[in-house]
């Protein structure tokens, strides 16, 4: 149904054509009477009513024309430069951003790596990487030298502590004359200083940071570039380790075993805290001696292993003024140059056996009072009852010759070494004390006769 037709059935009257005076109103004429029937309508309704039950289509205008829109189709819009002007930059502003995205991407990130490669377009990611691996190079080698150098530096520590321990055991042996003991205190300042120095350089090249901070998207944190380049520092060592391992070659041998050694000594966390925490200018020269030992007990060189065996063997040149100490219990001018005019008791060689402990000492007694198997067994009872040696025995005696030219009789005892005893001798002597074993005791001169 149309608008018009809805509009015209909502009219009160008719309308047939466009002729006006033919609208006739919708009454009922009724006969003429004073009152109104209730069926009675209203023209209005009446004309409703009618409205609603006619069948002739009443119509003030026409049907409205069909538009042929093929017509428009030959409208071309109005040309306008400035039209052209705003879709051309808004198309470029467009391909602008596209293009700043993807540039952005493909700098940023590898996800666009498949076309900045077949494009060969250069990469900021790229470059930064090929930068950042010249750097770990670098800073790998530069940590491989300051390695070698600080390993260099503790060999250096190793060599004069094995010299400043031997003349500290010379100075504080009281059984060794006085001019050796003052030469070997002379060369052990010589000798601290330049382990002092060496000690200093050794913590200046092996202390040092092995990392270095570089613009690394995959790291989120600079504390773990030490860790990345001391893994980086690893794999150097165990390839130039290896690249050398199978070689016959006298110097590549010495190498390889400098690249082994020297590959333990990164992860080596002990000697680090220890040249970290040490003041060795602060040391007196007891503690230096400790500390020193303590050194060559977390480096790991061939100069420190001979330092531990030696710390662990006997030392036969303390055992041998120890038996000289015990003799002169027995003849107080032993070792004086008495022995030609006033008799005594002279060694003439040591034997050791290292691996019994046994030492058979060799030697003469002169007596001008006959007396001499009484000074041997005199000597016998005083090295048993030392609680540094056992089962002291002579198993033959002989004596000749005269009241005038002295009696003199052959020795030879065999000594057994009681290395606890010694070895805990060792940890209970205080440097500032003189051990009570020390202090002479009265022996027997030469007549016989006590003192």
């Amino acid at each position: 149904m149309s608008f018009l037709r809805k509009i015209r059935e909502k009219l009160p009257f008719e309308i047939g054509g466009s002729d006006v005076s033919k609208l006739t109103p919708l009454t009922k004429t009724e006969p003429i009477n004073n009152k109104k029937e209730e069926n009675e309508y209203s023209p209005l309704i009446e004309s409703t009513i009618k409205t609603e039950e006619s069948t002739i289509e009443n119509r003030i205008l026409d049907e409205a024309p069909d538009i042929d829109e093929s017509l428009l189709e030959a409208i071309e819009p109005p040309k306008s430069i400035l039209l052209y002007v705003l879709k051309g930059l808004f198309t470029f502003l467009v391909v602008l951003g596209i293009s700043a995205f993807l540039f952005f991407t493909s700098q940023t990130s590898y996800t666009l790596d498949f076309a900045t490669n077949f494009l060969k377009i250069p990469s900021v990611l790229d470059q930064l990487d090929t930068k950042n691996d010249e750097i770990k190079d670098l800073q790998t080698d530069l940590n491989l030298h300051r390695l070698l150098q600080g390993k260099f530096y503790l060999n250096q520590i190793s060599y004069y502590g094995d010299e400043y321990a031997r003349n500290y055991y010379i100075k504080w042996n009281s059984t060794i004359s006085d001019t050796e003991r003052k030469a070997a205190q002379d060369e052990m300042a010589k000798l601290r200083t330049k382990i002092v120095d060496a000690f200093n350089l050794a913590a200046e090249k092996l202390t040092k940071n092995k990392g270095i901070a570089m613009i690394d998207l995959n790291v989120e944190d600079d504390s773990q570039y030490e860790a990345i380049f001391t893994d980086l520092l690893v794999k150097k060592l165990e390839e130039k380790a290896l690249d050398l391992s199978g070689s016959e070659n006298e110097k590549d041998k010495k190498d390889y075993k400098l690249y082994s050694q020297t590959v333990r000594l990164v992860s080596n966390e002990s000697l680090i805290k220890l040249l970290e925490s040490t003041d060795v200018n602060a040391l007196n020269e007891h503690e230096f001696k400790n500390f020193i030992n303590e050194f060559d007990a977390v480096v790991e060189n061939e100069l420190s292993t001979i330092q531990k065996i030696k710390e662990e063997r006997l030392n036969w040149s303390d055992i041998m003024n120890q038996i000289e100490l015990e003799t002169t219990y027995v003849d107080q001018y032993f070792s004086e140059g008495y022995f030609e005019a006033l008799g005594g008791i002279q060694y003439t060689s040591y034997d050791f056996d290292a691996e019994t402990g046994e030492i058979t000492i060799t030697g003469v007694t002169k007596r001008y009072d006959t007396t001499n198997f009484t000074m041997i067994t005199n000597l016998i009872d005083q090295l048993n009852a030392s609680p540094y040696f056992t089962g002291v025995e002579m198993n033959s005696f002989t004596k000749n010759g005269s009241a005038e030219e002295g009696y003199t009789s052959t020795l030879r005892l065999k000594v057994t070494i009681q290395k606890e005893a010694l070895e805990e001798l060792d940890a209970q002597i205080n440097p500032d004390a003189v051990p009570e074993f020390l202090n002479k005791k009265p022996g027997i001169s030469v007549s016989g006769v006590k003192k």
